[in-house]
């Protein structure tokens, strides 16, 4: 090899050892902390920017799997994106490559969470403070599961005080703050004694005014929390004062009784994690008073229906009822058009008129679906599938019913799709025979 050779040789040489050193030196220490890359994240979610703060979070967790921060912000990124299934995915992979990580078995059991399976995000939440007793984020939010969906007050306060205990001793005055805050408004026996006792509509809503009124917010949510059916029904009851008082020109009563009704639905759906109240809510507050009036009007036809048809005046009932389809149809107003066609399916199916109570519910299931009323669209599904069945069509009446028990268990209400079920069952029963 000559000289010009061996130059050029040692050159190259020192080139590519000078590069691997490069890599070697700049490539580690250049690259970004699980941490710098979460404080990156948050910023970024800060500014909205929900694709890139998600892309920072993921990297923040491909580097430290241990990393609860980067797993919180990561899911809410995916939530404000509108895919929150997505982050159930993403933690689901995580988890079947860690199984025996806490962090990702927090993270998955927040990532459901955020989807309101509470359940099996409490199984993950358990998981994680077992592999690490020292996790008070997982200790706190089984403590919320427990405190606000199970209301099992008693494990909720043990957990509680665990994670404020855990927090105090890492240092976490995040988590810390929240549990205290938390366990300070379990409720007390008394308290609860009074929530649960059996009460009429009108004394539910006396209860729950006097306590408004008494500026007792906590006894008050209490209230709602254990007395499910009558919230619902109150808030119905609110709404109907106030249209009578939009009727009649009394605007300041008709506000007094939306506040009302907007303090319930926050109530409701704080412990029902239930969207149902708000939207009949937002459907009131979207009414001009010309619709206001055809509401009120077609729901004391309703009314009048029903009192007619406890009497027996089936002819009267049926009139009343179509009077008040009539007043929702002037003001289209699509639910409670479905509402009066579902009052109509009702007294032609109580009358064995089934072909006549079919095309009444399959009416209501149109306006329900069009308006993307989840809930009135299972009830229609239901009676559809019960109408089926008395015409002897045991086929469509098993793809009903299996309709609306998906439906109601999608929207968590397990006793409603216990209900079906028990029908989808007595239908396959006798289809074995």
């Amino acid at each position: 090899m000559n000289t010009a050779n061996l130059s050029a040789h040692v050159f190259l040489l020192f080139i590519a050892v000078a590069a691997r050193l490069l890599f070697h030196s700049c490539g580690p220490l250049a690259a970004e902390s699980p941490e710098s890359l979460v404080s990156r994240a948050e910023t970024l979610f800060r500014d909205k920017k929900f694709s890139e703060a998600l892309t920072s979070y993921e990297k923040a967790v491909s580097l430290d799997p241990a990393c609860t921060r980067a797993y919180r912000g990561l899911i809410r990124c995916y939530g404000e994106l509108g895919d929150a299934q997505g982050a159930v995915i993403q933690m689901e992979s995580l988890y079947l490559e860690n199984p025996e990580s806490a962090a990702v078995c927090y993270g998955l059991g927040y990532a459901l969470y955020a989807t309101r399976t509470y359940d099996a995000a409490k199984t993950y939440f358990e998981k994680a403070v077992r592999i690490n007793p020292d996790m008070g984020a997982a200790w706190n939010n089984v403590a919320a599961i427990y405190h606000f969906v199970d209301q099992d007050y008693d494990r909720a306060r043990t957990c509680y005080e665990k994670a404020i205990a855990v927090s105090g001793r890492t240092g976490d005055t995040r988590v810390r703050s929240i549990a205290e805050k938390n366990l300070a408004n379990l409720p007390t026996a008394k308290e609860l004694k009074a929530a649960n006792e059996t009460l009429s509509l009108e004394e539910f809503i006396n209860r729950y005014i006097a306590l408004v009124e008494e500026n007792s917010d906590r006894a008050a949510g209490l209230l709602v929390a254990h007395q499910k059916k009558n919230s619902e029904e109150a808030l119905d009851w609110f709404l109907e004062e106030a249209m009578r008082a939009s009727a009649e020109g009394r605007k300041e009563d008709e506000k007094t009784m939306v506040a009302l009704a907007a303090l319930l639905e926050n109530e409701y759906r704080k412990s029902y994690a239930s969207m149902a109240l708000k939207n009949r809510l937002d459907a009131y507050a979207a009414l001009d008073d010309r619709k206001k009036q055809g509401v009120f009007e077609g729901n004391r036809l309703l009314r009048q229906g029903r009192q007619h048809e406890q009497q027996g005046s089936w002819q009267a009932a049926l009139q009343c009822y179509r009077d008040a389809l009539a007043c929702f149809e002037r003001i289209a107003d699509k639910g409670k058009q479905g509402m009066a066609l579902v009052y109509l399916g009702d007294l032609y199916r109580s009358r064995k008129d089934y072909s006549a109570a079919r095309r009444a519910y399959s009416d209501a299931l149109t306006c329900f679906v069009e308006i993307r009323d989840d809930e009135q669209k299972a009830l229609a599904l239901s009676s559809l599938g019960i109408t089926y069945y008395m015409l002897g069509e045991h086929g469509d009446a098993l793809s009903f019913l299996r309709r609306s028990e998906a439906l109601y268990r999608r929207m968590k209400d397990e006793m409603s799709a216990s209900v079906v079920k028990q029908n989808i069952e007595r239908i396959e029963a006798v289809e074995k025979k």
